[in-house]
């Protein structure tokens, strides 16, 4: 409406200069009254300065507006008036359109506030610098660390470290380094990370770094603790059925509470005895190697690949286990799809991870009647799968996809080790372990080969 009045405005003036600009002319050539040709010159100078008032008291408005805006004046506003013209309009306009950029220069004052604020107080220290090595920015954790209030250049840190500057300058952006600082006698090791601004045709470093010193000293201890216990946790999953193993074969030669006399001793008491000792030897050797290779403080031990016979394996295993369920309602089966199956494999290892799955099923199962696992194998294509389950009381759905991590246990006097060592053993056979569970119903863990 106020847009129509305004063009309607204009319009019937140019009408009007147009009108006065006829009877101008026609006058002028009828040259009979001189006096109304100057009155009409005159009005239509008039008529002609109105107008371009009338449209430059808009333009007026609109240039104070962007000069205030020039100058960043934010609490200024345009006079309103109680007409409703185009101009009354347009000042309405332009302090609704004002006040949009206040709230938006409020709000990013705000923010950049709130950045400051972390900035300060993180703990991590922060600065910036040019091209020419001239410090932009530095935070108070920054100044902390390195003990130097005034930094100007970049330069200056050479005073900590003689390599300090040109590491800083040579550092790629998302690169990290690792420096040593010597601050007031007290040696720090810095972790510095880099970042890249373009700011105004102008390139910015960003460096952060942090004291990593006792966060080094804390995972060492941390790696110790943890190669201690995984020591502790692999000797007494050993040791635990050989004391079983050696337990059973010690009744074979007691008749009640004395010892059987040599000639009395029967032929198959005597084979089941060597079949013992070797089981014994086999995985005392194996245990061996296992603490060997974890004196390196690496990581575990490559794999030793040679044919294994899984039924042999399955069998010398569940032979392990016989004392600790003797008196249980516990019963280890073996399901093979063929005795004759191979498996290309560290036998150590692998027996390694039997052990710790029977031992969990047996956990799982102990107190349940009619308690059972089983062990089975089969092949498929060119893989081999490996299963050992359970009828116990299962992994709930919400820690399932926890139990492989290193020290997860739910067990008051578990170690939460030996599923992360048999996942890492799997992986170092290019091979994967895998879990189902069915709360009180069944748990499943497979071993899958590629016995190419």
């Amino acid at each position: 409406m106020t847009y129509n009045k305004f063009t309607l405005n204009i319009a019937v003036r140019v009408i009007l200069i147009v009108l006065n600009c006829y009877f101008l002319i026609s006058e002028y050539l009828l040259r009979e009254y001189i006096i109304t040709v100057v009155n009409l010159a005159v009005l239509l100078i008039l008529q002609t300065l109105f107008l371009i008032r009338y449209i430059g008291r808009s333009n007026l408005q609109i240039i104070e507006y962007f000069d205030l805006i020039k100058n960043r004046e934010s609490g200024f506003k345009l006079r309103n008036t109680q007409n409703n013209n185009s101009f009354s309009r347009l000042r309405k306009r332009f302090n609704e359109t004002n006040q949009i950029i206040q709230d938006i220069r409020i709000e990013k004052e705000v923010q950049v506030n709130y950045l400051n604020h972390i900035v300060n107080y993180i703990n991590i220290g922060l600065l910036s610098f040019d091209e020419k090595g001239k410090i932009q920015f530095i935070n108070p954790e920054a100044k902390r660390i390195l003990g130097l209030n005034n930094i100007f250049k970049i330069d200056d840190l050479n005073s900590l470290n003689k390599d300090f500057a040109n590491l800083l300058k040579n550092i790629n952006p998302n690169n990290s380094e690792i420096i040593e600082i010597t601050n007031n006698i007290l040696k720090q090791k810095l972790s510095i990370s880099c970042g890249l601004i373009n700011l105004r045709n102008t390139k910015i470093k960003l460096i952060s770094f942090q004291n990593i010193d006792k966060h080094l000293y804390k995972t060492e201890i941390e790696s110790w603790n943890k190669l201690i216990r995984i020591l502790n946790h692999e000797i007494m999953n050993s040791i635990t059925p050989i004391t079983s193993l050696t337990k059973t074969m010690k009744k074979y030669y007691y008749k009640g509470e004395d010892i059987m006399s040599p000639k009395d001793i029967p032929l198959k008491t005597i084979s089941r005895t060597v079949e013992g000792l070797e089981i014994i030897e086999e995985r005392g050797k194996g245990l061996i190697n296992f603490v060997n290779n974890y004196r390196q403080l690496s990581a575990l031990p490559t794999p030793n690949k040679t044919d294994i016979n899984i039924y042999k394996l399955f069998s010398n295993t569940k032979d392990f286990f016989i004392e600790e369920i003797r008196n249980t309602d516990i019963d280890i089966a073996i399901n093979i799809q063929s005795k004759n199956l191979v498996l290309n494999a560290d036998k150590d290892q692998i027996a390694q991870i039997l052990i710790n799955l029977i031992k969990n099923s047996i956990q799982a199962t102990i107190g349940q009647k009619g308690g059972k696992i089983v062990l089975s194998a089969r092949q498929v294509d060119d893989n081999i799968h490996i299963q050992v389950s359970d009828n116990g009381k299962g992994i709930p759905e919400n820690i399932i996809n926890d139990i492989f991590i290193p020290f997860y246990t739910t067990k008051e006097s578990g170690s939460g080790i030996g599923l992360s060592i048999s996942k890492q053993l799997m992986e170092m056979h290019d091979g994967t372990i895998s879990v189902s569970s069915v709360p009180n119903k069944s748990t499943v863990f497979t071993l899958s080969f590629n016995n190419q």
